[in-house]
């Protein structure tokens, strides 16, 4: 389906047709097998995406049939409250999947399976794909409903719910299996085919900008990361094929989901650093983006609307720059306040430019323990750990020097310890044992041994 989505031979949905006629013969023995009815992300939303590009009427007693059997993920997802961390014990046995059917699980394998985190971020996926079946309100509003508890019990500072397997709260010493991360990332990006898509998008671009990144700056890909870190793990994974599939997915994913068509012209969402061709008009239009801006090219003018959304902690502002002139539109047209989207109406020439001018705030995010983390144009920022050295608490803000480098003035503390070969979690405003010094601060990916998630001193 990928493939046909990219070249769009028509060939392939005649393959994909068949391939779905067999399993429609075949149903009731593939649904026995890998754990199917237990997470039925990949089927749903494979036949609502063939159906929408083919009208190929067995998708729809397919999904009919799959939404009857599968484990229901709508009504687990809206009774979730689950608030403390899964056992250590639990955590690593790994999970199996019940030979029963789900309406025939018992309580205790029902809560192992919606904490399993990367199996309930493909919950959410399945739900959204559902309730495009169903048209239920509830299907299409579980990923909105149970974010904002994860975002408060189970936040991983890189992106997504933590869960190693099983979700296992907010503190600094979790590990975040990638796999998990992954799933995290194709649930959010699921959502930006939606007018309601907000409250996924600051958390796919902390993922992609940060989670992600990281995965794609490691020479061996390890089965988890950590925020906070002083030995790389150089292990190799445990299921390779697995889990550098599942990143590549995520990876297209979040290409495909940075700059989309809508009904009326074109969304940006965020710049990941590519060509994007659409067909507007009968004529291919490029968007050639970089890391601050889109610079466009058709050989004849264009005139439709391109939407551009300012996250949060992103982009404050966006001007358009023509043959070397900024565009003086209205002030609404073109500015807005961050975490919306700005409306951008005019005729579009070849190299046309959209910049993206940058917000130079640090954003300091409270964590649990009174603790601090630190955000700087959607990155992460962290302190690089050299010869173990990581016990250090924040005494100030961090400040931009003027040669560019992020500064935060912090002292060492004895009361950080090691739990295992890493850092245990972050202490309660820890007294120091030196004269406070300013320490350099990088973006998240770029250094394996780190601290991201800090104490606060004490006074």
């Amino acid at each position: 389906m990928a493939v046909f989505e990219y070249n769009t031979d028509r060939s392939i949905l005649k393959r994909i047709s068949d391939w779905l006629r067999f399993i429609e013969i075949e149903y009731d023995d593939m649904i026995s097998q890998d754990g199917i009815l237990f997470r039925p992300a990949d089927l749903m939303e494979l036949l609502i995406r063939f159906y929408q590009v083919s009208g190929y009427k067995p998708s729809l007693r397919l999904c009919a049939k799959l939404r009857a059997d599968a484990f229901d993920w709508t009504t687990a997802i809206h009774t979730f409250q689950q608030s403390i961390p899964i056992s250590p014990e639990e955590n690593n046995k790994g999970y199996v999947f019940p030979e029963q059917k789900p309406e025939e699980i018992d309580f205790e394998e029902k809560e192992k399976l919606i904490n399993h985190s990367e199996l309930l971020a493909d919950g959410i996926r399945y739900t959204l794909f559902t309730g495009i079946f169903s048209g239920h309100g509830q299907d299409l509003s579980s990923g909105k409903t149970i974010w904002p508890y994860l975002l408060k019990h189970h936040h991983a500072l890189c992106g997504g719910a933590t869960g190693n397997p099983y979700l296992s709260g907010s503190t600094a010493d979790q590990t975040v299996n990638n796999c998990t991360l992954a799933a995290w990332a194709e649930a959010f990006c699921a959502q930006m085919a939606f007018a309601d898509f907000t409250w996924a998008s600051e958390e796919l671009i902390r993922i992609v900008r940060n989670g992600i990144d990281d995965c794609l700056n490691q020479e061996i890909l390890p089965d988890a990361q950590r925020i906070n870190s002083i030995r790389e793990d150089k292990k190799w994974p445990s299921d390779p094929a697995r889990l550098y599939a599942r990143i590549a997915r995520a990876v297209s994913f979040a290409y495909s989901h940075a700059v989309s068509l809508t009904e009326k012209g074109i969304m940006i969402l965020y710049l990941l650093p590519g060509r994007y061709m659409v067909n507007i008009q009968k004529q291919m239009m490029m968007l050639l983006t970089e890391n601050d801006s889109v610079e466009i090219h058709c050989k004849k003018p264009v005139s439709i609307p391109i939407d551009v959304y300012l996250q949060t902690a992103g982009s404050l502002s966006v001007n358009i720059e023509r043959k070397n002139r900024i565009y003086t539109g209205s002030a609404e047209q073109l500015h807005g306040r961050p975490g919306c989207c700005i409306h951008m109406n005019t005729e579009w020439q070849d190299r046309d430019v959209i910049r993206f001018v940058p917000d130079e705030t640090i954003i300091c995010e409270e964590q649990h323990h009174q603790g601090i983390s630190f955000l700087y144009r959607n990155r992460l920022l962290c302190m690089r750990v050299i010869d173990g050295e990581f016990a250090r608490a924040i005494c100030g803000i961090p400040e931009k020097t003027t040669d560019g480098r992020i500064n935060v003035l912090s002292a060492a503390t004895e009361k950080w310890k090691i739990k295992g070969v890493q850092p245990a979690d972050i202490p309660v405003l820890p007294d120091t044992k030196e004269e406070p010094a300013d320490i350099e601060l990088i973006p998240y990916s770029d250094s394996r041994d780190r601290i991201t998630m800090f104490p606060r001193i004490k006074q």
